[in-house]
């Protein structure tokens, strides 16, 4: 079969083809059209960031069979990447599994995706989720590394009390008595929005708590970016009005918003993407592990087989027995300063996982040194920092 490769920068991410395509393959929510309609159109231009999108079609009928959804970066280092821009968790391109292969094992096809690819000093695919080879091979080569982090993969059982009973139990009482302590706040309900005029002040709403909270952490929050933020609420406005991948699911006690979580859902899944809860008026009530387990519930009632808590390392997914799953990274240095900015960003996340090795070391020993009993007069011991968050 021959095939026609070409670059379509103007592509409709609406159009029909495209969501029959992106149906039977093996991409994720985060190639999903209404999602990167928004990414080409809301957060590239304020990102200066160009379209860069090859598409691959039959000869015979021009029926789409693969695209390849990337931005243009950076002037000293042309840099193209997938339609990332820090909001994707997952990269793929938008193509059957076995058309994949096919296609990436033919010379011609690509031969041709380079070439239509113009110049550039370095390509980057971050977060590949799954097996490379094939996606590395279809770009001539590329260099596949794993990324220094995981991401985090639950296992649904058929009802939402025999997944209980696959977490450790003493998490399950610690549950249990969070929701037992949230009982006088009012009528807990989990909802899904299903008014385009809730979204705004919602979104907003959302973005209040993640600042308190990140403020607290010292963290930084792309969400308090106006043009990352504008992007997440667009998606949300439109998978209200279009039927997804977005959904907008709120945690109300005693009929107010005191956690609310965006996630984006699948055929088989639910993914975790973003939440932000009251840590100013209810710090101490675990809102964020609640909303979670509300959220899995939720999904394990409408037939989902997966829940996916997505990319980072972070304490509490082990909570949920949620298992790791690598990820990869594809470059492919085209020219000298491509090669030389990959090998110094290499050296700088180095020099930042040893930092923070001793960073986390430090902050070990003081750990250790605190929880040291300490004698009262009566010769009881004190409780450790952690014993007394968990009261």
């Amino acid at each position: 079969m021959s095939y026609i490769i070409g670059r379509e920068d103007d592509f409709d991410f609406l159009s029909a083809e495209y969501a029959a395509l992106h149906a039977d393959s093996g991409a994720t929510s985060f190639q999903h059209g209404v999602w990167l309609h928004r990414l080409y159109t809301t957060l590239a231009p304020a990102r200066g960031a160009r379209p860069v999108v090859v598409t691959v079609r039959r000869e015979t009928d021009r029926g789409l069979v693969l695209v390849l959804p990337l931005v243009r970066v950076g002037r000293a280092v042309r840099t193209l990447t997938f339609a990332d821009l820090g909001v994707a968790d997952y990269n793929a391109a938008v193509v059957p599994q076995p058309v994949l292969v096919e296609l990436s094992r033919r010379p011609e096809v690509v031969a041709g995706i380079r070439r239509t690819l113009g110049g550039f000093d370095l390509l980057r695919v971050d977060r590949v989720v799954g097996s490379p080879d094939a996606m590395a091979a279809l770009l001539g080569g590329a260099l596949v590394r794993r990324h220094h982090y995981d991401t985090h993969l639950m296992t649904l059982e058929g009802t939402p009390e025999a997944w209980r009973g696959t977490l450790d139990a003493a998490f399950v009482r610690h549950l249990e008595r969070k929701y037992k302590r949230l009982r006088p706040k009012g009528e807990r309900v989990l909802r899904v929005v299903t008014a385009a005029a809730e979204v705004e002040p919602l979104m907003r709403r959302m973005r209040a708590f993640r600042s308190a909270r990140f403020a607290e952490r010292r963290g930084v929050d792309l969400v308090q970016d106006d043009a990352t933020f504008a992007f997440y609420q667009a998606v949300a406005e439109d998978s209200v009005r279009l039927g997804g991948p977005g959904r907008l699911v709120v945690l109300d006690v005693g009929a107010e918003p005191v956690a609310i979580a965006l996630d984006l859902v699948e055929p088989d899944r639910e993914l975790f993407l973003l939440v932000g809860y009251d840590v100013e008026r209810l710090r101490n009530y675990s809102l964020g592990l609640l909303i979670v387990d509300g959220l899995v519930q939720d999904a394990i009632r409408r037939g989902k087989s997966y829940f996916d808590l997505t990319v980072g390392d972070e304490p509490y997914k082990s909570d949920f027995a949620a298992r790791s799953v690598p990820l990869h990274q594809l470059r492919v240095p085209r020219t000298m300063r491509g090669r030389a900015a990959m090998v110094s960003a290499d050296g700088l996340l180095a020099a930042r996982r040893a930092a923070k090795r001793v960073l986390l070391a430090v902050e070990a020993r003081r750990a250790r040194k605190a929880a040291r009993p300490t004698r009262s007069d009566d010769g009881a011991g004190s409780a450790t920092p952690a014993q007394s968050q968990a009261q």
